[in-house]
């Protein structure tokens, strides 16, 4: 029975073993199955991370065109807008210049030849006041044509035309009376505030550390051992964790690419508010600068001589009026033109100063 004994205990010591080395390889092909699978999975994530990155580099690539391609279109229009003002201020140059070639003619004329070159230059300039109000939206445009043609009235000596005179008097007065706004100026203003977008300190610069009100030190007598060790253990906390209390909830800090896009965005809005001033587009124009209002105060993070500088211009640029109301000034155009028609019915011409000296100078010549 020994011998029986003897003889099976090393099958049994051999099918153990070969048990044993069983599991073993079963637990390293499950391991390599799970290894496999969180490599799989992580490649699969990677994949999924690599494809939304391409997705949104893709979709900020055209909101960059589109905000390039809105930059270039602005500047084209800019562009535009210059010529057509000095193209404007050339005309005004050379109409000045043939207001005054028309004035030396109109002194070399007598009589009523030389009132009816006057009174066609007043009606001329009336009209052209008109037009640089309605069209141009020229306000001190029309008052310098208006100033002209009342200066040219007074010349004809006419007292029939004291009526036209009054009335161009109530119109100037109508035109003074209401604030007109520095178009030029205010788009320099615009542009400026363009150009010192970027250079204000936006969010993702730096945290300015908020001040510690620091604690009188204690004197050596009163500076034991436990108190300077508390103050050690206090100061390395304070350098580690700071701890700011907010009433409002402050906004995270933004990316390299969100502070690109916001400032994109900014000088789109200020040249949105550049075209509507031009068109006086009040809601268009008072919108834009709000935007631009709200994105300062959202993402500056600190006050200094930059900041202030860029609210106090945005400020000014909200409190004008982009679209005053324009008087009317046709009335001194339309009486004159009838008061000169009921004179060509008529075919008399009122005495004037000067008829009247060329006619006692005529007599005079006679007589001798």
């Amino acid at each position: 029975m020994s011998n029986e004994q003897q003889t099976n205990a090393p099958a049994d010591k051999g099918q153990k073993e070969k048990r044993s080395s069983n599991v073993l390889s079963w637990f390293n092909l499950l391991l390599i199955i799970i290894l496999f699978a969180l490599a799989g999975a992580a490649g699969f994530f990677g994949w999924q991370q690599q494809q939304a990155a391409t997705a949104e580099t893709a979709v900020l690539t055209d909101r960059l065109n589109t905000a390039l391609q809105k930059i270039e279109a602005s500047n084209a229009r800019e562009t535009t807008l210059m010529q057509r003002a000095e193209a404007l201020n050339t005309a005004s140059q050379n109409l000045a210049a043939q207001v005054a070639h028309n004035t030396e003619r109109l002194g070399k004329l007598p009589g009523a030849e030389r009132q009816d070159w006057l009174l066609a230059e007043a009606e001329y300039l009336l009209r052209l006041a008109s037009q640089r109000l309605e069209l141009e939206r020229d306000w001190e445009g029309a008052i310098s044509m208006l100033t002209a043609a009342d200066n040219v009235i007074i010349e004809t000596r006419n007292p029939r035309f004291d009526k036209v005179r009054a009335q161009i008097a109530r119109e100037l007065m109508a035109l003074r009376a209401v604030p007109a706004v520095d178009r030029v100026g205010a788009i320099f203003r615009l542009q400026a505030l363009q150009e010192q977008v970027t250079a204000l300190p936006w969010m993702p610069e730096k945290l300015i550390a908020e001040p510690v009100a620091e604690e009188e030190p204690l004197t050596l007598d009163e500076q034991t051992w436990y108190w300077n060790l508390w103050y050690t253990v206090r100061d390395n906390v304070i350098r580690m964790v700071r701890i700011r209390e907010r009433d409002e909830p402050i906004a995270a800090p933004l990316t390299p690419d969100q502070q690109y896009y916001l400032q994109q965005n900014m000088h789109l809005m200020l040249e949105q508010a550049q075209i509507a001033l031009l068109r006086e587009q009040t809601e268009l124009y008072e919108h834009s600068l709000q935007r631009v209002s709200e994105w300062l105060d959202a993402y500056l993070i600190i006050e200094d001589a930059r900041t202030r500088a860029a609210r106090a211009a945005l400020s000014e640029l909200q409190a004008w009026e982009v679209a005053p109301e324009r008087p009317d000034i046709t009335a001194s155009l339309l009486m004159l033109q009838k008061l000169v028609e009921e004179q060509r019915r008529n075919g008399t011409v009122q005495p004037t100063e000067t008829n009247v000296d060329e006619a006692e100078e005529a007599g005079t010549e006679e007589d001798a």
